[in-house]
């Protein structure tokens, strides 16, 4: 236990000895959208008003297509330039 919160809190340093900055980030994100989803959800259930779904599906698919952009332009980014063409 002990080695899984000093490898949590080598997260936030610039080394590479603790967990990923990135995924716990991403996972904390995507803990705080379950919970609002759930929250809403119980509130539209309650209150049988589902007149903001379009917009909460669109705020999901925005939120998904961020995260596939940011995959994609980082893949872009790293990828070695590719060498002239011999003539």
């Amino acid at each position: 236990m002990k080695q899984f919160f000093q490898k949590i809190t080598a997260a936030l340093d610039t080394h590479s000895k603790g967990y990923s900055a990135r995924k716990l980030s991403a996972f904390v994100v995507i803990l705080c959208i379950i919970a609002a989803h759930i929250a809403w959800l119980k509130n539209a259930f309650i209150k049988d008003d589902f007149n903001l779904l379009e917009g909460v599906l669109i705020i999901d698919y925005g939120f998904i297509s961020l995260c596939l952009g940011m995959t994609t332009y980082e893949s872009i980014k790293k990828k070695p330039e590719d060498p002239p063409p011999a003539a």
